[in-house]
């Protein structure tokens, strides 16, 4: 059997590690690198490349190379985040059949799982070399905010990498375990979080080898990209008031100044002033004209301001919801390199009254605890083996008749869980029951992500009202939703499928066979970034919370019986006594029948 690695899949850059000899450590590539830059391209040839060398090929090709990707996974093509990304990203988007975010390079049609699938099978290669030998299971780490659809996306582009996917594990987690792991601690933490397109606060408790998360949240679009945007926004601005040349439609312009942008800012970390100067990027009535200007840390601070202030108030949100107080917490953890600036450490120690713990490394730590946890699954029961109680991140729930939400799995819910409801047919002889599952922590189902259309098929004959189906929901530990159905009258399974626009089978198919030129599904959207879109960002806070993910919502052909089966002696006594994360398989929840159907698990082959 081949390693077992951590993964911790970035939105800038990936890094892995590995557990030898009972002590973690991030794996080294040639060149003493240890980390991937999370980056797809494909060349003039025709070549994919993938790291670094898709990289340092992006300003001459930024068209067909794609970055921060991670962003885009599991998102609704309609959804404002992806308007948004049209506007800086230079690559082109397009529509699924499924309303999901497909990428168009060199005329190829990509998936964002094959995207992702490509990354990590460039990391499971590149640690197999350094290791000297096979690699084949991996826990790989998503944002804590991350939903269901996210996760399972994620989860494929594992499996299309030829990888095991052990568990996909939450950052913050990750990083609370390559902290506090073989240190006996009696500790309650909070890990901030900030990385390169993303934002999370979790509040851990650890008890020696058992770490117990209490309430987590965060912005799955925020990040270091927004920083870098930022200067780049300023840049554009000055340049057009300087020279009146407006360079926001020149891709290639933008990818240049992009990447000044990310190494000013990473200067500006450790001195107070530095310059951008890129050559010969317009060419003006006397020649070329180049990016020339200075930008100090008060200026960067300026710009970025409240972007900062943002993750401030999602921290104190996450604490009223944690029920704690800042003194009740013992730690800061600051992980995510974008947590290096100093403005972040400083507003941090404002608001908690001391500064933040020295004890992780910002980029590695989240690798390290993969590695933790891959190490723990991978091997036999020891005396390595960790424990994990996790929480749902957003609310589960299902569409009622008047549009809104009924929540059957609160937001921090501690997991895994399962909940149990009852529909029942409103017409004579209904033969199919309809039933739309939603995840956010919006009141309306249509202001929260539609994870996907059931319908409930080959329902008996019967007056209306006299077949009750019921339905079991279980959420796994890993923040995943399964489904299952019987008929309470007869014990029969109800066949159950999922609706996304396509088949879970045809989804699987098409995610199994490597991309081919095609036609897109839909036409791509121009690249256009107006200079007065540039203007009116600038200075401006960001909205709050997760932007509205979609506009429809269909009723219905069912009425649900809000009424929870589970029995309190058997919730009690699953609470009592937690499930280890080390066991290989959830077991079986009481009243979940045979024939299981996972549908996300089925729509990705899982």
């Amino acid at each position: 059997m081949g390693k077992a690695i951590g993964i911790d899949l970035g939105t800038t850059n990936s890094c892995a590690a590995i557990v030898e000899g009972g002590k973690p450590r991030v794996i080294t590539y040639k060149g003493g690198q240890s980390t991937i830059p999370s980056v797809f391209a494909i060349d003039e040839k025709g070549e994919r490349l993938v790291g670094h060398d898709a990289k340092k090929q992006a300003q001459l090709n930024p068209t067909n190379t794609v970055a921060a990707a991670k962003r885009l996974i599991g998102r609704n093509y309609h959804s404002k985040t992806i308007e948004k990304v049209k506007q800086v990203f230079t690559y082109e988007l397009v529509e699924g059949e499924s309303n999901e975010v497909l990428v168009k390079v060199r005329d190829q049609i990509f998936t964002l799982e094959q995207i992702s699938a490509a990354i990590l099978r460039k990391i499971k290669e590149v640690a197999e070399e350094a290791l000297s030998n096979e690699v084949d299971q991996a826990v790989i780490t998503v944002p804590a905010y991350f939903n269901d659809r996210q996760r399972q996306a994620v989860r494929a582009a594992g499996k299309l990498a030829n990888l095991k996917v052990l568990r996909v594990l939450n950052e913050p987690t990750a990083a609370a375990l390559a902290y506090g792991l073989g240190k006996n601690l009696n500790q309650r933490i909070a890990v901030y979080d900030l990385g390169g397109g993303t934002f999370d606060i979790s509040v851990i408790d650890i008890k020696e080898r058992i770490f117990e998360v209490i309430a987590t949240g965060g912005d799955t679009f925020l990040g270091g990209v927004d920083f870098d945007d930022r200067i780049m926004q300023w840049v554009l601005e000055t340049f057009q008031k300087a020279h009146g040349i407006d360079l926001s439609y020149d891709r290639v312009a933008i990818q240049r100044i992009r990447d000044a942008a990310e190494t000013a800012k990473i200067e500006l970390s450790s001195v107070m002033r530095t310059r951008l100067h890129i050559p010969y990027i317009a060419k003006g009535e006397s020649g070329p004209i180049d990016v020339d200007v200075e930008l100090t840390r008060e200026k960067l601070e300026e710009l970025s301001a409240d972007l900062v202030d943002r993750t401030v108030q999602t921290v104190e949100r996450i604490f009223r919801e944690a029920g704690t107080t800042k003194g009740q917490i013992d730690e800061v953890l600051l992980v995510g390199g974008q947590s290096r600036m100093p403005l972040v450490q400083r507003r941090v120690t404002e608001f908690m009254g001391k500064p933040p713990s020295k004890g992780v490394h910002p980029d590695e730590a989240v690798g390290i605890g993969a590695s933790i946890m891959a190490h723990s699954l991978a091997a036999a029961a020891t005396n390595d083996d960790v424990t994990l109680l996790d929480v749902l991140p957003m609310p589960i729930g299902i569409n009622k008749v008047d549009g809104s939400m009924h929540v059957l799995f609160q937001k921090n819910q501690p997991l895994p869980d399962y909940k149990t409801r009852t529909l029942t047919t409103s017409k004579d002889n209904q033969r199919s029951i309809m039933l739309k599952i939603y995840q956010g922590e919006q009141n309306l189902c249509a202001d929260n992500e539609l994870l996907g259309t059931f319908v409930f098929s080959n329902i008996r004959p019967a007056p209306k009202g006299k077949v009750q189906i019921e339905v079991t929901f279980h959420i796994d530990s890993e923040g995943i939703l399964n489904l299952t159905a019987r008929d309470k009258q007869t014990g029969q399974t109800v066949e159950s499928t999922l609706k996304l626009g396509k088949s879970g089978e045809e989804k699987k198919k098409e995610l199994e066979k490597e991309p081919e030129a095609a036609t897109p599904v839909a036409p791509p959207m121009p690249f256009t970034m107006p200079q007065s879109t540039l203007a009116a960002t600038i200075g401006k806070a960001e909205p709050k919370g997760e932007p509205e993910l979609t506009k429809t919502v269909t009723r219905a052909e069912s009425t649900v019986t809000e009424r929870a089966e589970a029995k309190p002696a058997e919730k009690a006594a699953e609470k009592a006594s937690p499930r280890p994360e080390t066991t290989a398989a959830p077991r079986a929840e009481p009243g979940v029948w045979d024939k299981v159907t996972s549908w996300f698990k089925g729509l990705f082959g899982g």
